[in-house]
């Protein structure tokens, strides 16, 4: 016999864990279009920040700078 509370609690971990994983996956493809691409849009300008997911770069327009 399967205990229903185990079970819930160990999907809600390994979700959480493979949607973690997937986001950080998701921000290092971001943060290497971004560098690769920002210098050749005119006026924008890169930019960084730290977050919870670790480092995370933006293109940004001058004029919201």
């Amino acid at each position: 016999m399967s205990n229903s509370f185990v079970d819930s609690c160990v999907a809600i971990v390994l979700g959480t864990g493979v949607g973690f994983l997937l986001s950080v996956g998701g921000q290092k493809i971001l943060n290497q279009h971004y560098k690769d691409t920002c210098n050749t849009r005119p006026k924008h300008n890169l930019v960084y920040t730290r977050g919870f997911l670790g480092d995370t770069y933006y293109c940004i327009h001058s004029k919201y700078m």
